[in-house]
């Protein structure tokens, strides 16, 4: 077996346990999440929202970008939290065609002190097995790698 032929079966074993890591991670996030009436994918969009726009309301299209998915998707999410009061979904002022997504205060509940418990709790529970060192390569190379996977996405 050649090193090219060891690299391709390490690739594909790490590809493949990305998709189970995220698939247990979205598991016990919903789980976490079960008292908010939220799923994982929920909050990560509220999360993106309030990170990446934190001064203003961005169209489903800046939105959809910005999380990773496409218009139709996000437009699924965004509909499932506005049903929850997360969220408006509003025409946009200057375009009438456009969308465009505003938290309500109700997004503030995730920051209760209850919530940050909870989260902290399934954080320790997911990454407390990594020392210091650990945890900051780990974010590095997820960082390269999602690097990598946005410029393969365009």
């Amino acid at each position: 077996m050649t090193a090219r032929d060891d690299r391709s079966e390490t690739e594909a074993e790490l590809f493949g346990l990305m998709f189970l890591l995220a698939q247990h991670l979205s598991r016990g996030a919903d789980a976490a999440l079960h008292d908010y009436g939220l799923t994982g994918r929920q909050w990560l969009l509220l999360a993106v929202l309030v990170q990446r726009f934190p001064d203003r309301a961005p169209t489903l299209t800046e939105a959809a970008d910005a999380y990773g998915t496409s218009r139709q998707n996000l437009t699924q999410l965004a509909r499932a939290l506005e049903r929850r009061g997360y969220l408006h979904l509003l025409a946009d002022t200057d375009d009438r065609r456009a969308l465009r997504l505003k938290l309500t205060e109700r997004h503030h509940e995730l920051d209760s002190p209850a919530a940050l418990e909870a989260q902290r709790v399934f954080l320790d529970r997911t990454f407390g097995g990594l020392d210091p060192h650990e945890l900051a390569a780990l974010r590095r190379l997820a960082l390269r790698i999602l690097d990598s996977a946005t410029k393969t996405d365009a």
